[in-house]
């Protein structure tokens, strides 16, 4: 794996100035969430860092890379191509900044849609990307902010259901992933 520093040199050329800003938002939320939660700090970071890596990609260079990196796309990523964006980065921080650990690489696969029963790695990484301090303000925002720090399965309840909610106002596809996270980690935080 590449060093943290020639990891974010290199990274910080691969993104629009507006990505990168948001990228070291989401590496300083994971990095308090990382603490608060008792998981891997370094880990968190190299997963904050490298969570948008393809993000910026075109979207037929999107395609392209998945094609060639074997990234499985189904046809909810075909109609909305940006969804690719988490998987194909996983394949890029694995060929592009050589890292192996399948911990950090999960966190940046499940990023955007989650899953069920994630790693608390993947929920740090899924839930400090919703929260970073230089997101546009939304109705949801501090109640989310503030959830994330006292009860990481509520938070990920608590996202999963604007998130979704905000993908149906917007008549776009919603993928089963998210579905089925939400549900999990709704039946958790509703069971304690």
């Amino acid at each position: 794996m590449l060093d943290f520093k020639t990891s974010e040199r290199k990274l910080q050329s691969a993104l629009s100035i507006e990505r990168y800003i948001h990228t070291m938002g989401v590496v300083k939320a994971a990095e308090k969430l990382a603490k608060r939660y008792g998981a891997d700090v370094e880990k968190a970071r190299y997963a904050a860092l490298l969570h948008d890596c393809a993000k910026d990609y075109p979207p037929d260079m999107k395609r392209r890379f998945c094609k060639e990196y074997h990234v499985p796309v189904d046809d909810i990523m075909l109609k909305t191509i940006d969804l690719t964006h988490a998987f194909l980065g996983a394949e890029v921080a694995r060929r592009e900044y050589l890292v192996e650990d399948e911990e950090i690489l999960g966190a940046i696969k499940y990023h955007t849609t989650g899953k069920k029963n994630m790693t608390l790695l993947e929920k740090i990484i899924f839930i400090a990307d919703y929260i970073e301090e230089g997101r546009k303000k939304f109705d949801t925002l501090e109640e989310s902010r503030k959830i994330a720090f006292e009860d990481i399965d509520k938070a990920m309840a608590f996202i999963l259901e604007h998130t979704i909610e905000y993908v149906k106002q917007r008549n776009r596809p919603l993928h089963p992933l998210s579905v089925e996270a939400y549900e999990y980690y709704k039946s958790i935080s509703e069971g304690k």
